[in-house]
C-alpha cells in the first residue's frame, strides 16, 4: 500500500517539474531537476509516517490525480515543430538512467524501512530520462507538454497497485498481474469517458 503513497509522491514531483519549466535560463535544467526532486522527497519522507488505508489511501490520491488531470487539461500543449530523430546517444541515456534508477530502488529494502522502500517503488523511473532528453533537446514547453498529460495515467496506476494488494495473496502472482492490469485498463476508459461527458476535459 505504500506504492500508492509513493504515487502521490510522483505526482508532486510532476508538479514541481511543471512548475520549473516556467523559468527559462542557463541552468533551467538543473533548476527542474532540483524542484522536482525535492517536491517527490518533501513529500515522500512526509508519507513514510503515515499509515496507508486500503480506501482512503487510494480515493485520496485518485482524487488528486483527477484534480490535477481536470487543472492541466486546461493548459496549452506546445508540439514537437523541428522532427529530431532518437539517436542512438539518447537511447543509450535513457536506458542507462533507466536502469541506475532501477537498480538504487531495487536495493532500497536493504538499507531503509519497507515503508520508504514502498513509496520509492513508484518513482518515475521512466518518465524522467524521457523528460530530460526532451527539455534538453527541444524546450521547457514540450517537457511542460509531457508533464501536463501524466496525471491523467497515473490515476490508473493507483488501481492497478490497489488490485495487485487485494488479489496477489487470493489468486496467485499471475492472475492477479492480468486482473491488475485489466482493472486499470477499464479505469482509464471509463475515467476518460466521464471526464469527456462532463466537459472537464477536452
Amino acid at each position: 500500500m505504500y506504492n500508492i503513497h509513493g504515487l502521490f509522491a510522483a505526482l508532486a514531483f510532476s508538479i514541481g517539474y511543471y512548475i520549473s519549466t516556467f523559468y527559462k535560463g542557463k541552468f533551467e535544467i538543473f533548476l527542474s531537476l532540483f524542484i522536482s526532486f525535492i517536491s517527490y522527497l518533501i513529500i515522500a519522507f512526509i508519507l513514510a509516517y503515515v499509515p496507508p488505508h486500503v480506501v482512503l489511501t487510494p480515493l485520496i490520491v485518485i482524487i488528486l490525480m483527477i484534480i490535477a488531470s481536470i487543472y492541466f487539461a486546461k493548459k496549452e500543449n506546445f508540439t514537437i515543430d523541428k522532427k529530431i530523430k532518437t539517436s542512438l546517444s539518447d537511447i543509450f541515456f535513457r536506458s542507462l538512467l533507466t536502469i541506475t534508477i532501477f537498480l538504487i530502488i531495487s536495493s532500497l529494502p536493504k538499507y531503509v524501512p519497507s515503508n520508504i522502500a514502498g513509496i520509492f517503488s513508484s518513482f518515475p523511473t521512466i518518465l524522467l530520462p524521457l523528460l530530460l532528453i526532451i527539455h534538453f533537446r527541444h524546450s521547457n514547453l514540450q517537457a511542460r507538454t509531457i508533464i501536463k498529460n501524466t496525471p491523467f495515467g497515473l490515476s490508473s496506476v493507483v488501481i492497478y497497485s490497489l488490485v495487485v494488494y487485494l488479489s496477489y495473496a487470493k489468486i496467485g502472482i499471475l492472475y492477479g498481474t492480468i486482473v491488475s492490469f485489466v482493472a486499470s485498463l477499464i479505469y482509464v476508459v471509463l475515467q476518460g469517458k466521464i471526464l469527456k461527458f462532463f466537459k472537464l476535459i477536452k
